[in-house]
This record gives structure tokens, sequence and C-alpha cells, in this order.
């Protein structure tokens, strides 16, 4: 019978190595988004709860999704170091423009109950990679909005719904900090002020039923400032929301 500490690292090394080729397998996509970017374009940020959206046009404006399902905020840091690294600072690639606004939906990977996120030092360090992720988007767009960590059903025991609430204060108070928009998008799917869902999940007790939904009230509630008048931006080709839901289930069985 292992420790739990090494079962803990076990599983913390067997997560990363399925994001990772997730993050592989989205490469491609993910730099052609990034190059086809426009001073409209709103970039959407995070997990699978985020990726799952698809590319939605948000309040008249196109959406670019980097999002890769699984991630945790430490995940989504080195993600986003990764591609500073390559796409945005490298001679032999154009710069994208600075984007209008940058959405994130992070935190359910983080409340997994293996990672211990009860324990004070959990929710720091989701904190502290949660900074790193704003530190990017604030210059790669001129607005920054992150969600509220999801609820959960109460069927999906693998995750802690009282850390919901702990989690989502983290990132209400760094947006108050860097003066950035703080949402919930998915108060209409809350049961109360717990962590826990209603109606409106999947059978996995983790994912949303219906992502159109999630798109229009986050078009709803990330007001947006007004843009400068010019000619309308181009809008790039994007994933089939639902098609990339099925895979994505198929792939990430409780893995947002």
């Amino acid at each position: 019978m292992r420790a739990p500490w090494l079962e803990t690292v076990a599983r913390r090394w067997c997560h990363r190595r399925l994001v990772g080729r997730h993050r592989a397998a989205r490469s491609a996509g993910i730099r052609a988004a990034l190059r086809a970017a426009t001073p409209d374009s709103v970039l959407l940020v995070g997990n699978s709860h985020a990726e799952s959206i698809g590319t939605p046009d948000l309040g008249g404006r196109p959406s670019l999704n980097i999002a890769v399902g699984g991630s945790t905020a430490a995940d989504c840091a080195r993600q986003l170091t990764d591609l500073h690294r390559t796409i945005l600072h490298r001679a032999d690639r154009r710069v994208p423009v600075r984007c209008a606004a940058a959405v994130l939906i992070i935190g359910t990977n983080d409340i997994l109950r293996w990672r211990h996120p009860e324990r004070a030092r959990s929710a720091d360090r989701f904190a502290a990679e949660v900074r790193r992720i704003l530190g990017f988007l604030e210059a790669w767009s001129g607005q920054v909005f992150v969600a509220a960590v999801p609820p959960v059903g109460e069927w999906a025991t693998g995750r802690d719904p009282a850390a919901v609430a702990i989690f989502s204060d983290r990132l209400a108070a760094l947006c108050a900090e860097r003066g950035h928009g703080f949402f919930d998008p998915f108060a209409a799917l809350r049961d109360g002020p717990g962590g826990l869902a209603g109606s409106g999940l999947y059978r996995d007790g983790v994912h949303m039923a219906d992502y159109t939904r999630l798109a229009a009230d986050i078009a709803r509630l990330a007001v947006i400032d007004p843009r400068p008048p010019g000619p309308p931006a181009r809008r790039p080709a994007g994933p089939d929301p639902v098609a990339n839901l099925r895979s994505l289930r198929a792939a990430w069985t409780g893995r947002p």
C-alpha cells in the first residue's frame, strides 16, 4: 500500500501528463487562433468549461478559444508561459495585436479532493498561479474578466463543493486588487450558497449540459468597453462546440 503523499504525487504526474497531451493536440489550433487575433477579439482561456464554449460571437465580437480541457491554474499558467515564449516573442512570427478582452474560467480541477483544496496552502498556490495567468492576460487584452468557480453535482464526489466558494473568493479578491471584472455566469446553476449545483449539469456532475447558454451568459455579463468605429473584424473559423464537447467527454471524463 502506497503512502498518501506518494499517491498524490502519482496523481499529479498523471494528470499533468494527460493535460500535456491534450494541449499538444490543441496546439496548432491555438497558435492559429492567436495569429488571427484582432483588436476586436475576445480570448477564452482556462479549462474545458472555456474550451467547450467553442468560438461564439460575444456581443458582436469574435472569440478566440485557447483553453485546454483538464487544466488547473498551474497548467494554464504553464501554457501561457509557453505561448509567450514560442509565439508572442519570436522574431520570425507576427506578434498578434492586443485583444479587446480575455475571459478566464479556472478552478474546477484545482478542487479535486486528492489535491486537498481544504488546506490553506492549496488555495494560496491557486491564487499564486492565477496571478501568473492574469499577468499574461493583462498584456494580451484591454480588459480581463474572471468567472467564479462553477458548482458541481452532489454525485461528483471527486471534487470538494466546499472549496468552490473559497476558491471563488480568491478569484474575486485578485480581480478587486488588479482592477478586473469578476462575474458569475454559473449563478443560475447554483443550489444555494454552497458549491453544489441544482439542475443544468451533464451526468458527470462537472460539465454543463448546455454550453450555448453559458456563452450567452458570458456575453451578457462580461460587459466590454465600446469599440472604436471601424470595419468589422474578420471572424476566425472555430470548432463546433457540440462536437468538441463530445470529444472532451470521451477523453476527459470528470476532468474539465
